[in-house]
């Protein structure tokens, strides 16, 4: 799905998405005034059209709440120093199962090694030698999670006092295949646990042929990583942990050597993400000052930033006529300068707020598949939200001006950011263009 909310609500008596655009539809094509509203007309069929780019835009800079994060495709670990935003920080938390139900480590139980592996998927900003190193950390959850229950971003938890494993300061390598027992494997982080905790397992041997008396025993690891301040060094991790993250257990007893038992994250685990920002004062200003924003705004995953755009003169410009929009678009330029080494986020998304402050779908947004735009154009520089829904729906009093809001799609699984020319930008400000038309009174 490109885009879904918990609980959206909707702005015609709390109707289902699916049913606002029916309502919205119906009541704009047979309503014996000719108002169009979100079945626009192809300004290609249309004669006497009319064209403005003269309506006022307002951005301005804000927090995002904490997103939902738990279950998801991706958990992401790692820190980096953005220049422009600050430090940003993304650790997990994640259970483990056994993977058989007949797990037995023998008479004679010796551990060599005990290892938290996860295979790398991708990274966001620099992992080059000299500005890349991270150390990485690994407590001991001392606090159940559930799959029924709901976690969010800021969730903080109880973890031992001291680390179970970490390593010094690496650089992670995510093109290399790793030897591990004689044979190659895919690029991973591994991270050597205290032998302790193989011992406690071999201790408790009735839970490791049980799930739940396992996850009691030992209730899963928060894995976190620190970086140099150094501006512009680190890097975030993208991790799925449920293609192959494990710990493995290398082991011999009375009977044999060399012997490997595993214990993978699958769908029987709780796992979240937590993410933590600390804001430049450059950011800190922006968002305190709402008319710098009009210069430089941003967007931001990981429950960072957002930016909001409102419209203060689109009703005065409506002046009480009756206008029919046939095209409406929003351009959101980059500020080219500013992207660096941190790729811009390939889709964005637009939405709005209900009396409630809820943020909830435009009826653009609902229309699906590529029609509301946001997808990054790498040749122009920008972005572009078709909104002639949303501006007409504004016009005809169907619904209340309560600003948009440009986010991130996929903020729980990705690190992406994206620096934008505000309103008032001297280089390319963003801007609204309608084609519309007049009809007679």
């Amino acid at each position: 799905m490109r885009f879904s909310f918990q609980n959206p609500e909707t702005y015609v008596s709390r109707l289902p998405g699916f049913l606002l655009f029916l309502f919205l539809f119906t009541h704009l094509i047979s309503c014996t005034e000719p108002n169009l509203g979100l079945e626009v007309q192809d300004p290609a069929d249309v004669v006497n059209l009319l064209k403005t780019d003269s309506i006022i835009v307002r951005s301005t800079l804000e927090r995002q709440d904490s997103v939902r994060t738990d279950e998801l495709s991706a958990n992401l670990l790692g820190a980096y120093n953005d220049p422009l935003l600050g430090i940003m920080r993304a650790a997990f938390c994640t259970q483990f199962v056994p993977t058989v139900s007949t797990t037995n480590l023998g008479d004679g139980f010796v551990a060599d090694s005990i290892v938290l592996v996860m295979p790398y998927r991708g990274f966001y900003g620099d992992i080059t030698k000299v500005n890349g190193l991270q150390k990485f950390k690994v407590y001991r959850l001392l606090e159940d999670l559930s799959l029924s229950s709901v976690y969010y971003s800021n969730k903080q938890v109880e973890i031992s006092s001291s680390t179970i494993g970490e390593t010094g300061f690496i650089v992670p390598l995510l093109t290399d295949s790793i030897p591990v027992t004689g044979k190659k494997q895919a690029p991973q982080l591994r991270i050597k646990l205290s032998v302790d905790l193989a011992t406690e397992f071999a201790s408790n041997p009735e839970s490791l042929t049980d799930i739940d008396a396992f996850k009691s025993l030992f209730k899963g690891v928060f894995v976190q990583s620190e970086t140099y301040s150094n501006v512009g060094s680190g890097a975030i991790l993208d991790f799925a942990l449920l293609g192959g993250a494990r710990v493995d257990l290398f082991y011999k007893n009375a009977e044999s050597d060399s012997l490997l038992v595993s214990f993978v994250v699958n769908e029987n685990c709780a796992r979240f993400t937590q993410f933590n920002h600390t804001y430049s004062q450059h950011v800190n200003d922006i968002i305190s000052a709402p008319a710098l924003a009009a210069e430089r705004t941003y967007t931001q995953t990981m429950a960072g930033l957002r930016t909001r755009i409102d419209l203060p003169n689109l009703k005065t410009w409506q002046n009480g006529r009756r206008i029919v929009i046939n095209e409406a678009k929003l351009i959101v330029p980059i500020s080219v300068g500013d992207i660096g080494i941190y790729i811009p986020n390939p889709i964005l998304d637009l939405v709005t707020k209900n009396s409630n402050g809820d943020l909830i779908q435009t009826p653009d947004l609902l229309v699906g598949g590529n029609y509301p735009g946001g997808i990054y154009n790498a040749t122009n520089k920008e972005y572009v939200f078709n909104i002639a829904r949303y501006i007409q729906a504004i016009l005809n009093d169907l619904i209340v001006d309560r600003g948009l809001f440009i986010q991130s799609n996929g903020t729980g699984v990705s690190a992406y950011r994206a620096p934008l020319n505000g309103s008032g930008s001297a280089e390319r400000p963003i801007k609204i263009e309608l084609v519309y038309q007049l009809l007679p009174n």
